[in-house]
C-alpha cells in the first residue's frame, strides 16, 4: 500500500513538473512574441497609426501576463509579494483585465473610424487616447485589488501562503462572479456587438462603392479596413475560445479550496482540468503575434522592413496616410 501511495505521489509530482515546464515555455514564447510586436510597430514608420499603437499597449499587457508566470521571488519581502501578488492571482487578474480592456480600446477606435469617420479626429485625439489607456490600467489593477486580501503569508517554508479568513463566506463567490462578468462576459459582449455593427457598415460601404464604380483608392481603403477588422475578429474569437474554459471553471467551482459546492472540485481530476484551462488562459496572450503574422499583411511587411536590410530601402519609400483612420 505504501509503494502504491509512493507511486501515485511520484506520478503526481511528474505531472506537476510537466505542467510547470509547459507553462514556463508558454510564458517565454509569449514574452518574445509580444516583444516582437512592440519592436516592429514602434520601429517601422508606416505602422505608426492609432490602431497599431493600441495593439502595442495590448501586447505589453499580454507580455507582462506571460512574464509574471515565471516570477518566483525569495526572502521575506519576496514571500509577501509571492503570496499577495502571485498566489492570490492579483497580478494575473489585473493583467487579464488590462488585456481584455485594451482589446476593447482597439475595438472602440475601429468603431469610431468606420462608423463615424468624419468625427474621428475630433473624438479620438491623442490626448484622449492617452487618458483612456491610463484609465484602462488603473481600472484593471483596481478591479483585481480584492484578490490581495485572499492570501496571507506564514513562517512555514513548506507552505509560505495560506488562505485568509474572509469577512463573509460568500466573499470569494461574489469576487469570482464579479471577475467573470467584468473580465470576460462584459468585454466580449461589447466587442461582439461593436464588430457586428462594423461588419454591416463595411459590407454596405463596399457594395455602394462597387455599384458607383468608385475610385480604386476609396475601394481599396474599405478593403483594407475589412482585412484589419477580420484580423481583430480572429483575435476576439481566440479570446472567446481560450478564456471560456477557465471562465466556465470559475462558475462551476466558485470556491474550490474548501467547502466546494461540487465534490468534483476537490478531486485531482479537476486540478488537472484547471491546469489545462490555465494553459489556454495564458495561450490567449501568446497567440496574438501569431495571428498578426498570419493574417495582418502590413505587420508582415513591417517584420521584413524591421529585420531584413534588403527590404528596408523599399519600406522607407512607402507612402502611407498616418493621420487618416485606416
Amino acid at each position: 500500500m505504501n509503494s502504491t501511495q509512493q507511486l501515485n505521489d511520484t506520478e503526481e509530482l511528474t505531472g506537476s513538473e510537466l505542467i510547470c515546464n509547459i507553462m514556463v515555455a508558454e510564458g517565454v514564447i509569449g514574452v518574445f512574441g509580444n516583444l516582437l510586436v512592440c519592436f516592429v510597430i514602434l520601429r517601422v514608420k508606416f505602422l505608426h497609426n492609432m490602431t497599431n499603437y493600441l495593439l502595442v499597449n495590448l501586447a505589453v499587457a499580454d507580455m507582462l501576463l506571460c512574464l509574471q508566470s515565471a516570477f518566483v521571488p525569495t526572502g521575506i519581502i519576496g514571500r509577501e509579494l509571492f503570496c499577495r501578488v502571485l498566489i492570490s492571482e492579483y497580478l494575473a487578474w489585473a493583467l487579464s483585465y488590462a488585456s481584455a480592456y485594451n482589446l476593447c480600446a482597439v475595438t472602440i477606435e475601429r468603431y469610431v473610424a468606420i462608423m463615424h469617420p468624419l468625427q474621428y479626429k475630433r473624438k479620438l485625439t491623442a490626448t484622449r487616447m492617452k487618458y483612456l489607456i491610463a484609465l484602462i490600467w488603473v481600472i484593471s489593477f483596481l478591479f483585481s485589488s480584492p484578490f490581495i486580501f485572499t492570501i496571507e503569508t506564514s513562517n512555514n517554508p513548506e507552505h509560505p501562503c495560506f488562505e485568509s479568513k474572509y469577512p463573509h463566506h460568500e466573499f470569494p463567490i461574489l469576487l469570482n462572479v464579479f471577475s467573470f462578468f467584468m473580465g470576460y462576459l462584459l468585454p466580449i459582449a461589447l466587442m461582439s456587438w461593436a464588430y457586428y455593427k462594423i461588419q454591416i457598415t463595411l459590407k454596405r460601404q463596399a457594395k455602394v462603392l462597387n455599384l458607383q464604380y468608385a475610385r480604386a483608392a476609396a475601394y481599396d481603403l474599405v478593403l483594407a479596413r475589412h482585412r484589419l477588422v477580420r484580423t481583430l475578429l480572429i483575435v476576439l474569437g481566440s479570446l472567446i475560445i481560450l478564456l471560456t474554459p477557465s471562465s466556465t471553471a470559475i462558475l462551476l467551482c466558485l470556491h474550490p479550496i474548501h467547502k466546494a459546492l461540487i465534490s468534483f472540485c476537490d478531486s485531482h481530476t479537476y486540478g488537472y482540468i484547471l491546469a489545462v484551462c490555465d494553459f489556454f488562459y495564458y495561450f490567449n496572450s501568446v497567440i496574438n503575434p501569431i495571428i498578426y503574422e498570419l493574417k495582418y499583411k502590413k505587420f508582415r511587411q513591417g517584420v521584413k522592413v524591421a529585420f531584413c536590410s534588403c527590404f528596408k530601402r523599399h519600406g522607407n519609400n512607402r507612402v502611407d496616410i498616418e493621420m487618416i483612420p485606416l
